[in-house]
């Protein structure tokens, strides 16, 4: 992908909004910014059967939890706002569960309700949802569900040394001009790995939605829908930093630093690798552990560099 100033700006622009709020993950679209709902709202009906005995006594049988249907309003801002409006809209159309994951709370759902209003030639667009949330049981403690919050808490701990590594080299990343000059096509703009669509963006995403499926006190060994969330997510995560690593270790190799941009881009390089290969580990951990949780069995860890 070549480096040009639109997608520069789009990458240091990504990083500044992607941590604004807290994401919100439905399938496999991420919420972030104004797209995250100010207001989820979430209830439900402890139904109850009463049986009336002679005398005013009576008997009170828990009949079930029935779960409200959770509604979500926020706003899609941007060139893309149309595009990713669409995507909610073919979720609906399908008709299939998908996983939720926001606010504390980590489902599988089927969008019952979908709506957008297309404002401002597209560019703003406004949207309303309601999610179908599945049957609930009381959370289960023990053991097991220790071992699954281990999995949140390594996702949350490679997700930040990410974003803080990422709005380091925000600034680097269109500073490009001397290094360039001296590895003229050998180098991956840093523009391009870290901004909107790019591998490290793509490993946020992912690590972002491990940990609102396992964060939230779920126990993984109860939970199978879930338990395919963060699985695919650490694998996509795991692929993505396994290219990250591959990049900038390429990058450091090809950089020559004889001019101020080009050590500027090598001390970034550096960084993103090391970053990386930490994260690399903390999501092999997790992988472990979500196995060891479920019982499950994979091959091989995710990231392999």
């Amino acid at each position: 992908m070549s480096l040009t100033l639109e997608n520069t700006e789009t990458a240091i622009g990504s990083i500044g909004r992607l941590w604004a709020s807290a994401p919100v993950t439905i399938g496999g679209l991420t919420l972030t910014g104004m797209e995250v709902p100010q207001v989820i709202r979430d209830g439900g009906t402890q139904q109850v059967a009463i049986h009336r005995l002679p005398g005013g006594n009576r008997i009170i049988d828990a009949v079930g939890n029935d779960p409200d249907r959770l509604e979500l309003q926020g706003t899609f801002v941007g060139p893309t706002a149309i595009e990713r409006a669409m995507v909610l809209k073919q979720m609906r159309i399908a008709g299939v569960p998908v996983a939720f994951a926001g606010a504390g709370l980590s489902l599988m759902v089927r969008i019952v309700q979908y709506a957008f209003d297309y404002a401002h030639k597209g560019v703003v667009i406004p949207y309303r949802l309601v999610l179908e949330q599945p049957p609930q049981v009381a959370a289960a403690s023990g053991g097991v569900s220790g071992l699954s919050a281990l999995v949140g808490s390594d996702a949350a701990s490679a997700l930040s040394g990410l974003s803080g590594t990422l709005a380091d080299v925000a600034s680097v990343a269109g500073d490009v001009t001397g290094q360039l000059a001296t590895v003229m096509g050998q180098v991956t703009p840093i523009a391009d790995m870290t901004g909107a669509g790019g591998v490290f963006a793509g490993v946020q995403d992912q690590l972002g939605m491990v940990g609102g499926l396992s964060g939230a006190g779920v126990n993984l060994a109860s939970v199978p829908g879930s338990v395919t969330g963060v699985l695919s997510g650490l694998e996509a995560a795991g692929s993505g930093l396994t290219t990250a690593i591959s990049q900038t270790g390429a990058n450091i190799d090809a950089i020559s630093p004889d001019n101020a941009a080009s050590l500027s881009t090598l001390t970034a390089n550096a960084a993103l690798h090391a970053t990386a290969a930490t994260s690399g580990a903390l999501v092999n951990r997790a992988y472990a552990n979500t196995i060891t949780a479920t019982g499950g069995a994979r091959n091989g860890p995710p990231v392999t560099a």
